[in-house]
């Protein structure tokens, strides 16, 4: 009965410290390349939140990414925002588009505004975009906007 007791306990701390998607997003249009999620969603610091973002590119893309983030209680030590990029579900791994942008409410190479941008200028055959957020300390932040524009050759 301890074991059980103890595998029980177990899965629930692993539950807790994992990774958890909370939306799938697509473009408003067939084969279009924008897309936007402006539900407020809370990050705290027991479970890290990743968004799914599906396009249906004809070209290699680039592509620019927009968070907009308020902390909203305790504070936050640090909320790690990542990019990463893969071309269809097939596909198990996913490989990350830049470096890891972190927030501590304030961050450098953005001064005191809340909003963080990534930017891509190598094209990539990506259709998939996964968003994670990391946060650590105490505290809960408002994750308030989202969106991502792939630019095809065309555009």
């Amino acid at each position: 009965m301890k074991k059980l007791f103890l595998f029980v306990a177990l899965m629930f701390a692993v539950a807790a410290i994992s990774e958890a998607q909370t939306a799938t997003i697509t473009p408003t249009q067939t084969g279009g390349t924008y897309a936007e999620y402006a539900t407020d969603q809370t990050l705290t610091t027991t479970t890290a939140k990743w968004f799914l973002y599906k396009f249906e590119p004809v070209n290699y893309t680039a592509t620019n990414y927009i968070v907009q983030l308020d902390s909203t209680s305790g504070n936050h030590t640090n909320v790690a925002v990542a990019l990463y990029g893969r071309i269809s579900d097939q596909q198990a791994t996913w490989t990350q588009i830049g470096s890891t942008i972190n927030w501590g409410g304030v961050h450098a190479s953005v001064g005191a505004d809340t909003t963080i941008l990534f930017a891509n200028t190598t094209e990539t055959a990506y259709r998939q975009f996964k968003l994670l957020f990391t946060g650590t300390g105490t505290g809960t932040t408002n994750i308030m906007y989202q969106a991502v524009k792939i630019w095809n050759d065309a555009d």
